[in-house]
């Protein structure tokens, strides 16, 4: 496998009531689109469900 294939690109747009991260991989194909609401409590959800696409 080519070391590039072992990786995901997550981009976050950060916006005043939630924030959305897209999530691809190294042939620019979209895995995932995540919503969350902005705020403290949410975070730690956020990164979780980033961490599953990986």
């Amino acid at each position: 496998m080519h070391e590039k294939q072992k990786h995901i690109y997550v981009g976050v747009d950060l916006h005043k009531h939630q924030h959305v991260a897209v999530i691809i991989n190294c042939w620019q194909e979209k895995l995932d689109e995540i919503k969350v609401e902005n705020k403290p409590s949410a975070f730690s959800t956020f990164l979780l469900d980033i961490d599953k696409n990986g």
